[in-house]
């Protein structure tokens, strides 16, 4: 199960990271519209820290894709 776990924890950080840079937006600007600092944000994206689904939603809401959507990329186990 820990295996599964930090699987999902790095596929979710690849997938937003990826679609963060697709988008061409900084970590900085992420941060700051999440109201958390730079550092806490780059730990969200490496996958150091497992990400809410609340933060999830804010993330996918700032990326402009449905959390559902999202979520269906990261089940689809896509190798980015």
């Amino acid at each position: 199960m820990e295996g599964r776990k930090l699987r999902c924890t790095q596929q979710v950080a690849i997938l937003i990271r990826h679609l963060r840079r697709k988008k061409e937006y900084s970590q900085e600007y992420m941060a700051a519209h999440l109201d958390i600092s730079q550092n806490a944000y780059s730990k969200l994206e490496t996958g150091k820290i497992p990400m809410t689904i609340d933060r999830l939603c804010e993330v996918a809401r700032i990326l402009d894709i449905a959390p559902s959507d999202l979520l269906a990329e990261i089940n689809a186990d896509h190798h980015l």
